[in-house]
């Protein structure tokens, strides 16, 4: 569009150079009338308007750039702005704790900036579906039967996926048993007690308003009572209590070394 402008304005030109007989080799009549320079004017007051009109189109251009990325860039502050509510909504009703929260807000919409170029409403789904698939994995292990070691590392990926979502299990009560794993080397402080429907079930929640947020769809949480995993849990549990070799359960409001 531009280069038309400009082809039109330089004709426009030439032509009033024509006009007024001041291209030598393109000379048409020796005497110059008043219509003559009345066109001339003409065709080079056109080709002015011509250009102060491309001018100001593009004038306009950039202020409609400008404005979308301000509105992006006001959009974008809004968003992170609701989200870290949503968290803190989430730490206060399930007594999760979140940490990192820009970390995990840049994890999940990782092209929204102060710049305003671009702005994402939905979340990454790369991220979204790798927490969905380790969910159905955790909750698909409570159906097999499995061994003692098996559980360690399903403890694992529990706190593994919740600290992929940067946020904490609730603090156990006082009076509340609590496992940690490889106590005798680096001890791993689950906040699993003698139950584990509390963590698998938090884990779905957070997840379900994070991805509520995210405009993606919910995952089914898994609900424990009753479940036959629970007593093969316990049994697990209470193995541990009765001394392990590489674990050990302690009760915070005792003071006991492991």
């Amino acid at each position: 569009m531009d280069r038309v402008v400009w082809i039109g304005c330089a004709l426009l030109f030439f032509a009033g150079g024509i006009y007024f007989n001041i291209l030598p080799s393109l000379v048409w009549k020796k005497e110059v009338s008043v219509a003559d320079v009345v066109a001339g004017i003409s065709a080079i007051a056109a080709a002015f308007a011509a250009y102060a009109s491309w001018k100001a189109a593009n004038i306009s251009k950039r202020s409609a750039e400008d404005s979308k990325l301000f509105t992006r860039a006001q959009l974008y502050m809004s968003h992170r702005q609701d989200f870290t509510e949503l968290l803190d909504y989430i730490a206060s009703e399930l007594k999760v704790v979140f940490y990192r929260k820009n970390d995990l807000y840049y994890k999940l919409f990782p092209r929204n900036h102060y710049s305003g170029k671009t702005f994402e409403a939905v979340g990454q789904n790369e991220i979204i579906t790798e927490w969905s698939i380790r969910y159905s994995e955790i909750v698909s292990f409570t159906e097999e039967e499995s061994g003692d070691a098996d559980i360690d590392d399903w403890i694992i990926a529990c706190s593994n996926l919740s600290d992929s979502m940067n946020f904490a299990f609730p603090r156990l009560a006082d009076n509340e048993p609590e496992l940690y794993l490889y106590a005798f080397s680096e001890p791993i402080q689950t906040q699993f007690s003698s139950s584990p429907a509390r963590p698998v079930f938090l884990l779905a929640e957070v997840m379900n308003h994070i991805f509520a947020f995210c405009a993606c769809e919910k995952i089914e949480p898994l609900i424990m009572d009753g479940h036959p995993f629970e007593t093969h849990y316990l049994r697990y549990f209470n193995k541990i209590k009765a001394g392990h070799r590489m674990h050990y359960i302690t009760v915070p409001s005792e003071e006991v070394a492991p």
